[in-house]
């Protein structure tokens, strides 16, 4: 039986902190620009991983985070991704 009330992108609590799975996308990404990003990222959420990322070709990184929800980093599109 389907279940209709699923939700593709909310926060998963089971485990303690709320966890989410972000994708933060920028054009062509350098090691700088991820490095700045973790440190936003990391000013109000614990970061858990970051995604398969490629200096200078990379449009976007994924990251699963911890604790407050991240929705806004300047020069940077931020979307859920969905589980």
């Amino acid at each position: 039986m389907a279940r209709s009330d699923r939700q593709n992108a909310a926060p998963f609590t089971a485990i303690g902190r709320t966890i989410w799975i972000k994708n933060f996308a920028k054009t062509n990404m350098s090691q700088t620009d991820l490095n700045t990003l973790v440190e936003a990222v990391q000013l109000t959420s614990t970061v858990t991983a970051i995604g398969a990322f490629t200096a200078g070709t990379s449009d976007s990184v994924n990251m699963i985070i911890e604790g407050r929800d991240v929705t806004d980093v300047d020069g940077y599109d931020v979307s859920d991704v969905a589980f």
